[in-house]
Formats: C-alpha cells, structure tokens, sequence
C-alpha cells in the first residue's frame, strides 16, 4: 500500500471515530444525557477528584454503561488521531530543507502518550465505581489539562508546517528564476 493510502486510510478511520465519539448524539453525548447533563471527564479540559466523584454521583448504572461504551472507542481513538496528525506532519517535514522541524512531531506523540494516561485512569475510576479515588482523579485530571495543550500544539503544527512548505517552495523558485536569469552563474 502506498504512503498516501495508508495517511487517506488513517483519516478516514480517525473521522469515522470521531464521528462516533463525538457527533450527534454520539458517545460523549450518550454519557452528557444519561449522566444529568455533565459530560465525560476526558472530553473536559481539566478535571478533579471532586468532579469525577460529582460525575459518578449523578450517572448510575446508566450513564456507568454508556461510559464504558466511550471508552472501549477510546481505545482505538487516541491512536488513531495521534496518528493521522503524524503522518501528515511528517510528510510535511520530509518535505523541508532542515530537519529541526520534526520537533513538531512531539505534540502528537505526546497527546497520545497522554490521552491513554488518562483512559488508564478513567478505567480505574470504572473499574472502581462507585467509588473514586484521589490519586487515579488528580494523575487522570493533570493528564487530560496536559493532553489539551499538546493537542493543540500538534493541531497547529499541521498549518505551521504548510506554511513553512509553501514558504520554502516560493523560496526555491525564486532562486530558480534569479538562477535562471543570471547566465553568468
């Protein structure tokens, strides 16, 4: 299979994923309404051991259900997303004259390696239900204030890296057409 069937293939498992995870109603809505109105934990933008304590409250056997559910997606989703991100911005850095941007490649790893850091510990908060301890909480909520921030860094890596293709290949036909209309050279 050639490299861009397996990046059209990845995003397109990641989309149907997403589409899953997150569209209408979609898993972390199943959660939202089964559990009164509050939503998963790793859809938050940081949480602690009182929210995840005030989270289990109001889900019962329900919403304890339908948070499983989000989370068996979960196993193939961080995966996939980190992925899809890599992929395209390695391909984009291939395509640079310097090496130091695959540095940009961090975020993505990064925000995976987090993101199941943080189902490990929803899976413990599960695993333990009804009740909720303070250190897989506390780990659980740093992960996911964590992963938030390396995902939108490896979001952004993705236009910064275009640019900087676009930008280098506007430099390199500039040279061409001095180069070319300078015969002396």
């Amino acid at each position: 299979m050639s490299r861009g069937r397996v990046v059209v293939a990845v995003w397109v498992l990641f989309g149907i994923s997403a589409l899953a995870m997150f569209g209408w109603p979609g898993l972390t809505g199943a959660v939202s309404q089964a559990c009164h109105g509050r939503s998963a934990l790793d859809v938050r933008n940081h949480w602690t051991a009182a929210d995840a304590r005030d989270l289990v409250a109001a889900c019962g056997a329900e919403g304890r259900a339908a948070y499983l559910r989000l989370q068996l997606l979960d196993l193939a989703y961080p995966l996939l997303c980190g992925l899809a991100l890599l992929l395209v911005s390695a391909l984009l850095v291939r395509r640079l004259p310097t090496r130091r941007w695959r540095l940009l490649l961090i975020p993505a790893l990064a925000m995976t390696v987090l993101d199941y850091g943080e189902n490990a510990t929803v899976w413990t908060i599960l695993s333990t239900w009804p009740t909720v301890g303070d250190l897989p909480a506390h780990l659980g909520g740093a992960a996911t204030a964590a992963k938030r921030v390396a995902g939108l860094l490896a979001h952004l890596a993705v236009p910064l890296l275009l640019l900087a293709v676009g930008f280098d290949r506007l430099r390199v036909r500039a040279q061409t057409r001095a180069g070319a209309a300078n015969p002396s050279r």
